[in-house]
C-alpha cells in the first residue's frame, strides 16, 4: 500500500534510514535521528508535483519504505525508492514502484521515466527492468555523497516523444 508520510512515521522511517546495509547504495544515510526528522519535514509536505509516498504492508500501517518521483525536465521524471531490508526479495518494491510508474505513465505530459542506481545495486536494477526500463548508460562520478563520488547506472522507459522546450 502507498500513502502520504506523517510525522508520526519517524520511528519506522528511521529504522530503515539508519540501517547502513539499506543505505549502502543510496544518496543518504545512515541517518541520524535529526536526519530522519528533517527528511519527514519535506516528505510530509512534498512540493507539487513531486511524489513522496510511504510503503506499508496490507493490514499494517507501519511504513517500511518509500517511493519518490520528481520532474527532472519537461516530460521527464526520475524515480527512486528504498525498502526495509528484512522485506527485500519479496516483490514489494516492484509492486510499489510499479504503481507510481503506472500513474506517471498514464499522464499525457510524461514522456520519459528514469531511475539510477549504483553499479553494485543489482536488486534495484532488476526492479527497473521489471518496470519496463532499459539500461541506457553508466555515468562515472555521477553523485557525491559524504565527500565520495559514485557512479550510476541509468535506466529509462521512453513512453512517448518528450515535449519540446521553447524559449
Amino acid at each position: 500500500m502507498l500513502r502520504p508520510f506523517r510525522v508520526s512515521d519517524a520511528p519506522a522511517v528511521h529504522e530503515y534510514g539508519s540501517d547502513p546495509v539499506v543505505t549502502e547504495h543510496t544518496d543518504f544515510g545512515p541517518n541520524t535521528w535529526d536526519d530522519t526528522l528533517g527528511y519527514l519535514q519535506t516528505a510530509t509536505k512534498p512540493t507539487p508535483p513531486t511524489i513522496e509516498l510511504g510503503i506499508t504492508l496490507r493490514g499494517d500501517d507501519t511504513v517500511v519504505g518509500a517511493v519518490h518521483a520528481h520532474p527532472e525536465a519537461p516530460g521527464t521524471w526520475e524515480m527512486g525508492w528504498v525498502l526495509r531490508r528484512d522485506l527485500w526479495g519479496q516483490g514489494i518494491m516492484t509492486e510499489a514502484a510499479g504503481a507510481v510508474f503506472d500513474y506517471l505513465a498514464s499522464q499525457d505530459d510524461v514522456a520519459v521515466i528514469f531511475a539510477r542506481c549504483r553499479p553494485a545495486n543489482v536488486a534495484s536494477a532488476k526492479v527497473m527492468e521489471k518496470l519496463g526500463m532499459r539500461y541506457v548508460e553508466t555515468i562515472a562520478r555521477d553523485r557525491e555523497v559524504g565527500g565520495e563520488w559514485f557512479d550510476s547506472r541509468v535506466y529509462e522507459a521512453e513512453l512517448r516523444t518528450a515535449p519540446r522546450v521553447t524559449a
